[in-house]
């Protein structure tokens, strides 16, 4: 009304600014207050409006005047407005900010102190990031020691006091004192005005005004001073509540990690015993688990148990069932003839008794009133023996024998190195029964075997004799038809026996299918060769293995393939060849006997459905190994042979091909 009336504007701008800021600051909506002002704009425009009715040239410049300074004001308030929001807007980004590197900043000092690397420099580095959020120059850490109730300064961001880091302080000494004899936070705008803390702030090189300083404590089921911390700038400085909070947050986790430090000194030798008797357990149980060698698998559960248990010397009894006697498997510390050959008597010594009552036996100088003690045979050793501990090895309530377990100090073993010496007991009575198992599993296989050979040989040498007596008949016959018949009985029977001589020489009664190839080959070649034909016969390489049972079959049928392959492939040719070969496929044993002869006189039908003895013989056999035979005539081997110079002679090949799953033992798919 003044500006419209008197027409001075004198701080109507800056008055309206200042409306907006503070409506701004107080939260309140600028598009109401605008609003508010529109009306009384309207009411000032209607009052006009009345009084300059006659006067129309007064109320336009009146109605000029009154809406220039509407728009004065309002940009104004809006200005003012706007620029308190961007203030307002601005400040919180920068909190923000602040919030998130200094949550940072919390991360990265609870990471290194969480890390595993020494107590000093983990005070230095967080010294060093306090003082860089902060943005002071100087952070200083003090422990306190409760039984010299002294400072000693730990760790600074960089700057050094007059004494180094062997500063110290007592309690109410300086503002580090008074801060850790109060137990409260210190803020000093300028400490070089307090003449009481003055005298810790000089002792720096540079002068420092600003600081901050609270106590380091650990609020557990007792509440315990931990040290003091504190920050100093070099000008005068109001340190903010933020600030406060984020160097208690500090001192928290110092406090803990502290603690914790502390805590596991205190069990840091027995953690690392135990973590060192898992290890070593660990490392018996890998042994046993990876080899049979009975004695190394003893020898290191002997040195173990030494070492973890504290004593000097340590042996392994094994128990003889039959005589009731003990006697040492292995030892360690205890040397000399007499000690290996030591004999315990079930119910005598420590350990006989051990193994007779089935628990651990411990004992204090008994070596002088026992006179059964196999140990006394040699005083030097004895004399330096004072303790001993007895555990019998058991498994499935069966006692094996015992370890024993001898010290120079006259004291009982803990409950802890008993147990210790217990479990190696069980990994002992667990590595002596492995060991018995697997000799008697060897020798049960190596029984088997010479079993096996044996049978095997015998049978041989009977179809030896049934082929002797088969060829006399033979060569007595006057028929040609009952002479060839005899010929082919006798080319099967020794078949066989070539076969169960192969056996004979192999450990699992297993074969190869190019030895059971040569071996057949050899027998027909022998048998049914004519005497004026040039017949070449070979056998590829197959590596192929397969069991006793497969291996008698295979044997007899390539007998007939090869049998009918000379006797009716090579009829009335003077040379050829017959090749064998093998191979897997799919799973599949394939065996084809090739010939280069003329081929079957009838058409493959119908040798199939009028087939002799020898196709009737073969097909029966594969009936058991769920096999299949087939005899085909080709122009072209498919895959082609790998024996040069097997031409065929009469225009093609005749392939006879039987097919058989292939079976695998279990030694041979491990």
């Amino acid at each position: 009304m003044q500006a419209l009336v008197g027409e001075d504007e004198t701080g109507l701008q800056s008055r309206f600014e200042r409306s907006g800021r503070w409506l701004a600051e107080q939260g309140g909506r600028l598009d109401a207050r605008l609003e508010a002002m529109q009306v009384y704009i309207d009411a000032l425009s209607e009052e006009l409006q009345a009084i300059f009715t006659d006067q129309p040239q007064l109320l336009a410049a009146a109605l000029a005047r009154l809406y220039r300074l509407q728009s004065t004001c309002s940009l104004a308030l809006t200005h003012g407005y706007q620029e308190a929001v961007s203030q307002i807007a601005d400040e919180q980004r920068r909190a923000l900010e602040r919030n998130s590197r200094r949550l940072l900043a919390l991360q990265r000092i609870n990471g290194i102190n969480n890390s595993s690397m020494d107590l000093d420099q983990t005070l230095e580095l967080t010294a060093r990031i306090v003082a860089e959020e902060l943005q002071v120059s100087l952070c200083a850490i003090f422990f306190y020691d409760e039984l010299q109730r002294l400072l000693t300064l730990r760790a600074t961001n960089g700057p050094r006091p007059l004494g180094g880091m062997h500063f110290t302080l007592r309690l109410g000494e300086g503002y580090s004192g008074w801060v850790a004899d109060k137990g409260h936070p210190l803020l000093v705008r300028d400490v070089m005005g307090d003449p009481n803390f003055a005298a810790e702030a000089t002792t720096y090189d540079t002068e420092y005004h600003g600081l901050m300083a609270l106590p380091i404590i650990f609020f557990g089921s007792v509440e315990r001073l931990i040290g003091v911390i504190s920050v100093q700038s070099e000008e005068p400085r109001d340190f903010t509540p933020d600030e406060i909070n984020f160097l208690e947050v500090v001192a928290g986790i110092i406090a803990i990690n502290v603690e914790n430090g502390r805590l596991y000194e205190q069990t840091d030798e027995q953690l690392r015993r135990k973590v060192h008797e898992l290890a070593t357990i660990h490392r018996v149980t890998t042994v046993i688990a990876r080899t049979l060698n009975l004695d190394e698998v003893l020898q290191m559960i002997t040195t173990q148990a030494v070492h973890l248990s504290g004593a000097e010397r340590s042996c392994i009894f094994e128990l003889d069932a039959e005589t009731q006697t003990l006697h040492i498997l292995a030892h360690y510390g205890l040397g000399g003839s007499q000690i290996q050959q030591a004999r315990v008597k079930v119910g005598e010594c420590c350990a006989g008794r051990a193994v007779q009552t089935g628990r651990p036996i411990m004992l204090v100088d008994c070596f002088q009133q026992d006179e059964k003690c196999f140990l006394r045979a040699d005083p030097f050793i004895s004399s330096e023996i004072h303790s001993v501990l007895c555990v019998p090895l058991e498994v499935k309530r069966k006692v094996l024998g015992c370890i024993c377990i001898y010290s120079s100090h006259r004291h009982l073993l803990s409950p802890e190195q008993m147990q210790l010496v217990v479990t190696f007991a069980n990994e002992a009575a667990i590595a002596i029964e492995n060991a018995r198992l697997y000799e008697e599993t060897r020798r049960g296989l190596e029984l088997k075997s010479m079993l096996l050979r044996e049978l095997h040989h015998r049978v041989k040498n009977n179809l030896a004799t049934v082929a002797g007596i088969l060829s006399l008949q033979r060569r007595r016959t006057r028929s040609p038809e009952v002479g060839n018949t005899l010929a082919e009985s006798v080319n099967r029977v020794q078949g066989l026996a070539a076969t169960h001589d192969l056996l004979a020489h192999e450990d699992l009664s297993e074969a190869r299918v190019d030895d059971i190839a040569r071996k057949i080959v050899g027998v027909a070649s022998a048998n049914l060769s004519p005497p004026d034909a040039h017949i070449t016969f070979k056998v590829e390489p197959c590596p192929i293995v397969i069991p006793s049972r497969a291996v008698t079959i295979l044997a007899l049928v390539l007998n007939e393939m090869v049998s009918n392959a000379i006797k009716h492939g090579m009829a009335d040719l003077t040379e050829g060849t017959v090749l064998v070969r093998g191979r897997e496929e799919e799973g599949m044993v394939v065996v084809e006997v090739i010939d280069t002869g003329r081929g079957p006189k009838k058409p493959l039908e119908e040798e199939e459905s009028g087939e002799g003895l020898g196709l009737s013989l073969i097909r029966n056999l594969l009936a058991d190994l769920r096999g299949r035979f087939s005899l085909r005539r080709v122009t072209e081997l498919d895959p082609p042979a790998n024996t040069p110079g097997l031409k065929p002679i009469c225009g093609g090949y005749t392939v006879a091909e039987v097919r058989f799953p292939l079976t695998r033992t279990h030694a041979l798919a491990s």
